[in-house]
C-alpha cells in the first residue's frame, strides 16, 4: 500500500511549553494570594470611607485588572503550536488546483499611496498559481478615477513583469521590492539575458509609475475621493480573451477586475466591512472561487507560493472538513532594529496565535489570509443551510444564489465576462441590495446565520473570525521562514498610537456588546481556551487600567503619606517582589527565545507600558463613552500608510517622533510628573526620617515608571529643540 505524504505537520515546542505550564501553577499560587492579601486588608480600615481607604481599593481593582488580564492570556499559553507546510507533496495536478479569489482593498489615494496599492496588485496577479484559477480584484471603496488609470497601466507593465518572473524563477514579485534591497538576491546576474531584460523592465517599470503619479499630480485625472457616487465595475483583464490571444503560460494574465461600490451619504456604508461584503457578491458571480485571499492595499506578495502552501492546509482531508481560513503573520519590511515603538507586535504573532492555533485556531488578521469562502455562509458539517430562505439571507439576485449552490461552483475561466453580468454585478455593489437581508448582521440566535464579514464591530476581520470559531470553525497559522506577505509599519508615535486606539477602541466595543466572548463565546460552539484567548484580546484595555492606577495612587501616597503596600519586613513584601520577577520573567520568556534580546525586550516592554497610559487607555475609554452616549460605530480613521522620510530616518536611529500626537501627551506627561514628584518627596521622607520600610514598594514602583519614561523624555527635548 502506497504511503500518503503529509502536506503539513504540527508540533508543540517543548520544553517551552511544560515551563509554560509550570509557572501557570506558581504564578496562579501568587496571584490568588495577592487577591487574598487585598480583600483582607480592606476590612482593617477603621473609616472604610477614608481617603486611604480608597486608594486601598483602587490599586486592588488595578491589581485585579492584572490577574483577570494574565489569567485570560493563559488560554495562550496553554499548547502552543509550530507548524510546516510541504506544498511539493501536493499531488493533484495544477488544473486541479481549487481557484482562489484574491481581493485587494484601498480606501484614500490620499492616505494609501496609488503607486503602492498597483505594487499589491501585481505581486497578486504574480502568485505562483495556475492563471486560469486566479482572479484579482481591487476594490476602491474611495471610488477614485485615478485609482482606475492606475490599474489599467499596472495591467500593460504586468503583461511585461509576469513573463519576466516566470521566465527566471524570480521570487521577490512585488517590483517595487524587486528593485530595492529587499531583492537583492533575485537580482544576482542569472545570464547576459537576464540582466538586459531586467534593465528594460526598471525602465519600464519606472515609465508605469511616473505616468500615475504625472496623472495625479497634473491633475489631468482626479485623484480625490468621490464619497457620493454609483457602484462602478470594470474588468480590466479578461482570462477568456487572453488565452484566446496566446497559449503560452509564460504570458497568460489572471482575471483583473476594478470595483466601486455605491456610497450615499445618507446610507451606512460600514466601512471595510461593507466593502468586503460587496466584493464577495460581485466576485460571486463573476469567478465564484471556493478560497479567497485578502490583503491590505499595502501587504504585497512576498513569496509566490503562498497560496500552495495554504493549500497544504486546505486540500488535507484531516483538516479541511472545519477549516474556515489559513492565517500568515503581518511582517513589516520597514522595522528598525531598535523598534522603539513595537510596530512588529511580537507577542502577538510570535506567542498568542502561536498558543490560540493549538485550540481552535489564531484570530482572523486583516490581511494575509486564505479564507474558505464557504464559511462566511455556514457552519461546518451543516450542508447548505443557507439554501433554506436564500432569498432572506442573501437578497434577490438570481445569478448570486445561483453562485451558492455547490452544484454551479467556480465560474470556468473559458467564460468570458459578459456586460449581463457586469451590470448584475453592479446591482449588488448597491446601497440598496443589503436591505432586509442580513449581510453582516445577526440573523438569529443560534450560531448559524450571520453572514459575510460583521458590521458588529470596526475590526471587522478580527470580529469575523471570532463568529467564525463560534460557528465551530477551525483555522491554522504558518509562520514561514520567508514572509509571504510583507507591510508598511508607521514609524512615528503618531502613527502607531492612532492605529492602537482604533484596534483598542473596537475591540472593546465588542467586549461591551451581548456577541462578547464570556456571554456570548461560551455558550456558542467555541472551545472554553479559546473564548479565554479573545476575552485577553477584547478586554485587553484592562492592562491599561492597571497601568493607570500603578502610575497614579503608589505616587499619590507619597504625596499625602499613606502607604498601599506591605511593609518591607511583612512576609507580604516578599510575595509582592517574587509577583514582579515572575511577570518579568514571563514577559521575557515570550520574546528573547523568538529572534529577540534584552534589549529588544526592553524597547518592547517600555513601548507597551508607555502606550498602556495612553494610546490603550484612551482607546478602552473612548469605548466606553461611546456605548454610554450612544455614538459607537459613526466614525472611523484610515490609519496613514504614506510613510514621511524624515520621520523614518529619527524612527531608524531610535528617535520617538512625538509631532502630532495631540491628546496622547496628557497623560504620558501628567504620569510621568506625578511619578517623578511623588519619587522626590517619598525619597526625601526617607532621607529626613530615616525610616523607609513603610514607602519602599511605592518608592520602587514610582522609580521604576520614572526609569522607563525618563529615556523618552530625553528624547522628548531633543525632539522640542530641533522643532
Amino acid at each position: 500500500m502506497k504511503k500518503t505524504m503529509e502536506l503539513n505537520k504540527s508540533t508543540v515546542p517543548q520544553p517551552i511549553t511544560t515551563i509554560y505550564r509550570l509557572h501557570m501553577f506558581i504564578h496562579s499560587i501568587i496571584m490568588v494570594a495577592l487577591i487574598y492579601y487585598r480583600v483582607s486588608n480592606l476590612f482593617k480600615f477603621e473609616n472604610i470611607l477614608s481617603f486611604q481607604a480608597l486608594a486601598w481599593v483602587l490599586i486592588t481593582f488595578g491589581e485585579f485588572s492584572f490577574i483577570l488580564k494574565w489569567f485570560f492570556g493563559q488560554g495562550t499559553r496553554w499548547r502552543p503550536v509550530e507548524r510546516d507546510v510541504f506544498p511539493e507533496n501536493i499531488t493533484c495536478k495544477d488544473s486541479d488546483l481549487p481557484p482562489i479569489d484574491v481581493m485587494v482593498f484601498t480606501a484614500n489615494p490620499k492616505k494609501e499611496p496609488i503607486v503602492d496599492v498597483m505594487n499589491t496588485v501585481i505581486s497578486a496577479m504574480a502568485l505562483d498559481y495556475p492563471t486560469d484559477k486566479l482572479a484579482v480584484y481591487l476594490a476602491d471603496d474611495g471610488g477614485c478615477p485615478l485609482s482606475l488609470y492606475a490599474m489599467e497601466e499596472a495591467c500593460v507593465f504586468a503583461k511585461l513583469w509576469l513573463p519576466f518572473c516566470r521566465k527566471y524563477g524570480i521570487k521577490t514579485r512585488c517590483p517595487k521590492a524587486f528593485f530595492s534591497p529587499l531583492g537583492d538576491d533575485d537580482r544576482v546576474l542569472k545570464n547576459d539575458d537576464f540582466d538586459a531584460e531586467m534593465k528594460e523592465i526598471k525602465l519600464k517599470y519606472e515609465v508605469f509609475q511616473q505616468n500615475v503619479e504625472r496623472a495625479g499630480e497634473s491633475g489631468k485625472i482626479n485623484g480625490n475621493v468621490v464619497p457620493d457616487r454609483a457602484s462602478f465595475i470594470k474588468v480590466i483583464n479578461d482570462r477568456k480573451t487572453e488565452s484566446e490571444k496566446s497559449a503560452d503560460d509564460l504570458t497568460k494574465m489572471p482575471l483583473l477586475v476594478y470595483v466601486s461600490r455605491e456610497r450615499r451619504f445618507n446610507r451606512l456604508h460600514h466601512f471595510k466591512g461593507g466593502s468586503a461584503n460587496a466584493l464577495l457578491r460581485v466576485s460571486g458571480i463573476m469567478s465564484n472561487a471556493p478560497y479567497i485571499l485578502v490583503l491590505d492595499c499595502d501587504f504585497f506578495c512576498h513569496d509566490p507560493i503562498s497560496a500552495r502552501k495554504a493549500m497544504c492546509f486546505h486540500l488535507d482531508p484531516k483538516l479541511s472538513s472545519d477549516l474556515a481560513y489559513v492565517q500568515f503573520p503581518q511582517v513589516f519590511y520597514n522595522v528598525s532594529k531598535s523598534d522603539i515603538y513595537d510596530v512588529k507586535i511580537r507577542q502577538a504573532y510570535k506567542t498568542i496565535w502561536h498558543g490560540m492555533d493549538g485550540i481552535q485556531g489564531p484570530v482572523l488578521s486583516g490581511t494575509g489570509y486564505f479564507l474558505k469562502r464557504k464559511a462566511l455562509y455556514t457552519s461546518p458539517g451543516v450542508k447548505e443551510e443557507y439554501l433554506s430562505s436564500p432569498e432572506k439571507h442573501f437578497g434577490r439576485s438570481k445569478k448570486f444564489l445561483a453562485s451558492l449552490e455547490e452544484k454551479n461552483g467556480y465560474v470556468k475561466a473559458e467564460k468570458v465576462i459578459s456586460e449581463d453580468i457586469v451590470e448584475e454585478a453592479k446591482t449588488l455593489a448597491t446601497c440598496a441590495y443589503e436591505d432586509g437581508t442580513h449581510w453582516g448582521q445577526e440573523a438569529s440566535h443560534i450560531y448559524l446565520f450571520i453572514i459575510g464579514y460583521s458590521y458588529d464591530c470596526h475590526l471587522e476581520s478580527t470580529f469575523t473570525g471570532y463568529l467564525l470559531h463560534c460557528k465551530g470553525w477551525r483555522s491554522t497559522y504558518l509562520y514561514p521562514d520567508r514572509p509571504s506577505f510583507l507591510g508598511c509599519a508607521p514609524v512615528d508615535m503618531q502613527g502607531f498610537s492612532s492605529q492602537l486606539i482604533k484596534w483598542v477602541a473596537a475591540l472593546t466595543q465588542a467586549g461591551l456588546s451581548h456577541l462578547n466572548p464570556i456571554t456570548y463565546g461560551l455558550r456558542s460552539r467555541m472551545k472554553t481556551l479559546q473564548c479565554m484567548c479573545y476575552a485577553y484580546l477584547i478586554y485587553f484595555t484592562l492592562y491599561s487600567w492597571g497601568m493607570v492606577l500603578y502610575a497614579s495612587i503608589p505616587s499619590i501616597g507619597l504625596l499625602f503619606g499613606f502607604q498601599v503596600y506591605p511593609e518591607v519586613h511583612d512576609p507580604w513584601f516578599a510575595v509582592y517582589v517574587i509577583a514582579f520577577i515572575s511577570t518579568i520573567l514571563e514577559n521575557m520568556s515570550e520574546s528573547i527565545p523568538e529572534g529577540g534580546s534584552f534589549k529588544s525586550w526592553w524597547m518592547e516592554y517600555r513601548a507597551l507600558m508607555m502606550m498602556g497610559v495612553s494610546a490603550i487607555w484612551l482607546g478602552g475609554l473612548k469605548a466606553i463613552l461611546d456605548k454610554i452616549i450612544g455614538t459607537e460605530g459613526e466614525k472611523l480613521y484610515l490609519s496613514d500608510k504614506a510613510i514621511d522620510k524624515e520621520k523614518l530616518k529619527k524612527y531608524e536611529k531610535g528617535k520617538f517622533d512625538f509631532q502630532g500626537i495631540g491628546i496622547l501627551a496628557v497623560p504620558l506627561i501628567a504620569f510621568s510628573l506625578l511619578n517623578l514628584v511623588g519619587f522626590i518627596v517619598g525619597a526625601n521622607h526617607v532621607f529626613i526620617t530615616m525610616n523607609y520600610a513603610g514607602v519602599l514598594g511605592q518608592l520602587l514602583v514610582s522609580s521604576f515608571f520614572v526609569f522607563v519614561v525618563v529615556t523618552v523624555v530625553i528624547d522628548v527635548v531633543s525632539f522640542l529643540k530641533v522643532s
